[in-house]
């Protein structure tokens, strides 16, 4: 049955047949058939897209069902060419029902000193030279989704259940929104309410320049839509899925502009939300094995505003403002049964377990920010930013030991642990643009600041007669402090032959103090970065980029709290973490639809999870520590084509390995590698009458990474699309999980640790969504400001 649904819905993938109404014929500036341009139907009045496709590879196109009226102007976009816009034309009669432009011949383009872009088709993924594009503007793939929907789509780019970013290799990935980030909590609530309709485009550095933050190995910008016309411009847009429960998300965002003022802003909801999960944990030791059932709850509610005014003093002279806030209330309900289980696989005694928690998360941003233009090309941006959040976890724990016959073997135990914690962050930072030599390259300079307090209390009590009474061995309080100075400059230089070399160097100082463990420690160094890349007129380039990077850890991490999950598990902070250090190589080569990647990486100190296990108490405990020396390794090819002129496919295939030699906790040495591969494949189909369909294949192999193996997991999911209302709304419905395969299956081995999990978390779902859309449609890139907390506040968030 699985078998049959599988092959249906490829076939349904061929039904893409249409006619067009409006013809004609594009040559290059070489006087060569301009192959896969971009052509798109604009209304004149207002630059709003009506329809769009894409020229053949002799340069025909044929546009398949414009609607009649007008006027409409013709623009097409290709490659090393300036943009053509044609004169108005309407379809509004018999004789106009038809129109055949001819052939159309596109103009040479100066190529810009600041980028170089590949792009020879418009599909939904372009090749620039740091960069990999994800181009989404009127795409079918925004409609009705979510950015963390969208996010799947993006080449490399690996959203797990839990929120946390990954792009090939590297997990320290800094996210901007319009050039700012939310915290990871934040981050998560933009991901899952946010309208990716909202969204013009989402770019990934897989190795960015000395301009960002050392510590991050990946740069990911969201770059939102903003009103280009005087008046309002808005959506609303509710959403609601079901699996084992129910998951409501109503949110909406409205643009206002006026002169020389910009207002834009947010809301995005979750009430109520319902995650599941069900968890079997093994543990196996010599005398027997602990076996683990858990299920978690969790009823989840947030909500998540964004407001940014900007005033344009004049033409070279912006100030801004961004005030952003969440609101996150978690009730967790954990349940679980750990039986005790003897060598000859029969159970002696089982401990139930109940684990129920609330926490309230207050997440605030405020930022002052300024950009100035000036004179050849000089830029020069400040921003000034505070960042506070307040945390309260409280937790009751409940114990009771049972015999298999029902009789319970001792009083049951009760515990509660309180964990309030403030942190805070400010953050001054500056970056100024200049051209040198006449203009013939640029020079980038920048400063940073940045002052860090987590003041954090964890307090466990026990019940005892009846009254709460506090455990000193589990209780602490302590003051994390921390203050970073950084500074860079980067020298980039274009030459006619399509030859760009960009180099710079970054230094960063960091001191760390926790005062009640009289832990001091100051860290720091010099990141260089190097990027060498070319471009050609036929549309292929290749580029080279090295870097040095550092990796901090959370400051959660770093504080000594401990989290009981249950009697046999815990999570505790590692104030002892050292930073990680890595090297980085990462290369392409792009050649149109086709772009083959790799990347080699060498982390010094890998900050990662690890467990340690005691024998004699049975206690598995879990930490952020650091693995010495681990080698990490991928390459790859990106297909990214319309296979008809209805048909787009966007499929990433991946080989990954590694390479780790550390010691690890009672082992003086532990040595392990492996080899993976990663598929995930796309297809958009547009049928008639302004449905469209989609369709998307995951499969990662077993795979082996430093001190943990999962099997294999792979997943088929599938929605259908519906433009009404004149094309202002959208409905969708959405298969995820389809087969329910999509499960977490892990083990590890080491030392005493011999451990098995397997894990599903509700991904099977229905998902019905109405969008609508009012006011112009014409829109530009929103103005991209980091709040320069952009490192702080991942930070800050992660638990």
């Amino acid at each position: 049955m699985k078998f049959f649904l599988f092959v249906s819905c490829l076939c349904w993938t061929t039904l893409a047949v249409g006619q067009g109404s409006i013809k004609g014929r594009v040559l290059g500036p070489d006087q060569q058939p301009a192959s896969f341009a971009a052509v798109v139907v604009q209304k004149a009045a207002d630059s709003s897209a009506v329809k769009g496709g894409l020229t053949a590879e002799d340069g025909s196109f044929v546009l398949a069902n414009v609607p009649s009226g007008g006027p409409y102007v013709v623009s097409i976009q290709y490659v090393g060419s300036a943009q053509y816009r044609s004169d108005t034309l309407r379809l509004d009669s018999a004789s106009t029902a038809s129109v055949e432009l001819g052939t159309i011949k596109l103009q040479q383009v100066a190529k810009s000193l600041q980028e170089v872009t590949v792009k020879t088709q418009k599909t939904l993924i372009e090749r620039q030279a740091d960069r990999i594009v994800l181009s989404v503007e009127n795409s079918v793939i925004t409609k009705g989704n979510t950015v963390n929907e969208l996010l799947k789509y993006a080449p490399l780019v690996r959203v797990d259940n839990s929120g946390s970013i990954s792009v090939g290799n590297k997990s320290s990935v800094l996210v901007l929104v319009d050039g700012r980030q939310m915290g990871q909590g934040a981050l998560s609530g933009f991901l899952q309410t946010f309208s990716a309709e909202d969204v013009l485009k989402v770019e990934v550095i897989t190795n960015p320049s000395a301009r960002y933050d050392a510590g991050f190995g990946a740069v990911i910008n969201i770059v939102t839509r903003k009103s280009l016309e005087n008046g309002f411009n808005g959506r609303a847009t509710m959403a609601y899925s079901q699996g084992q429960y129910g998951r409501l998300n109503p949110n909406g965002s409205l643009n206002f502009r006026q002169g020389k003022w910009s207002v834009f802003g947010s809301l995005n909801a979750f009430k109520p939300a319902w995650y599941y999960t069900s968890m079997q944990f093994d543990r196996f030791f010599p005398d027997g094995s602990l076996r683990n059932s858990m299920t978690t709850l969790n009823e989840y509610g947030s909500l998540a505003t964004n407001l940014g005014v900007d005033y344009a003093i004049n033409d070279q002279h912006v100030v801004g403002i961004r005030l952003n806030g969440k609101l996150t209330d978690d009730a967790n309900d954990n349940r679980t049964n750990t039986a005790f289980v003897n060598t000859m696989g029969q159970s002696d005694s089982t401990l139930y377990t109940t684990n129920e928690s609330m926490e309230h998360n207050r997440v605030y941003d405020a930022n002052l920010n300024y950009k100035g233009t000036f004179k050849a090309g000089r830029e020069l941006t400040v921003n000034l930013t505070q960042t506070r959040l307040r945390k309260d976890v409280v937790q009751d724990i409940a114990y009771q030991l049972s015999i298999p016959s029902g009789g319970i073997v001792r009083t049951p135990d009760q515990l509660r642990i309180v964990n309030p914690s403030q942190q805070y962050s400010f953050i001054g930072q500056t970056d100024y643009t200049t051209p040198i030599a006449n203009g013939k390259a640029k020079v980038d300079v920048g400063a940073k600041f940045i002052d860090i307090r987590n003041d954090n209390v964890v307090r466990q009590e026990r019940v005892e007669g009846g009254q709460y009474t506090t455990d000193p061995s589990y209780t602490f309080t302590g003051l994390y402090t921390e203050r970073t100075y950084a500074a860079y400059t980067t020298v980039s230089k274009q030459f006619k032959s399509g030859l760009s070399i960009q180099g710079g160097v970054r230094a960063e100082q960091t001191r760390q103090e926790l005062r009640e463990s009289s832990l001091e420690r100051t860290y720091g160094g010099l990141f260089p970065s190097l990027s060498i890349s070319r471009s050609f007129d036929n549309g292929r380039a290749w580029g080279v980029t090295l870097s040095r990077k550092i990796s901090r850890p959370s400051l959660n991490s770093l504080v000594p709290y401990r989290y009981v999950v249950d009697r046999y598990t815990l999570i505790e902070g590692n104030p002892y973490i050292l930073p990680t250090f890595s090297n980085t190589l990462d290369s392409y080569y792009n050649l149109g639809s086709v772009t083959v990647f790799a990347n080699y990486t060498y982390n010094r100190n890998l900050i990662t999870n690890v467990i340690s296990g005691d024998v004699q108490t049975r206690i598995y405990t879990q930490k952020d520590d650091n693995l010495r020396n681990v080698h990490d390794f991928y390459g790859g090819v990106t297909l990214s084509k319309n296979i008809t002129r209805k048909w787009q496919t966007n499929t990433t295939l991946v080989g990954t390995g590694n390479y780790t030699d550390t010691p690890l906790n009672e082992l003086a040495s532990f040595r392990t590698s492996g080899f993976w591969t990663y598929i995930n494949s796309t297809n958009i189909i547009s049928l008639p009458k302004s449905w469209k369909y989609e369709l998307s294949l995951i499969y990662s192999s077993p795979m082996r990474y430093a001190i943990f193996r999962q099997k294999s997991i792979y997943g088929m999911s599938m929605s259908i699309n519906k433009a009404i209302l004149a094309e202002k709304g959208s409905l969708r419905v959405s298969f995820e999980d389809i087969f329910r395969t999509q499960r977490s299956r892990i083990e590890s081995s080491y030392g005493v640790v011999n451990m098995a999990m397997r894990s599903y978390s509700d991904q099977q779902r229905v998902r019905f969504t109405f969008s609508y859309n009012f006011g112009k449609k014409t829109v530009k890139s929103a103005r991209e400001t980091s709040l320069g907390n952009d490192s702080e506040k991942g930070r800050m968030s992660n638990k």
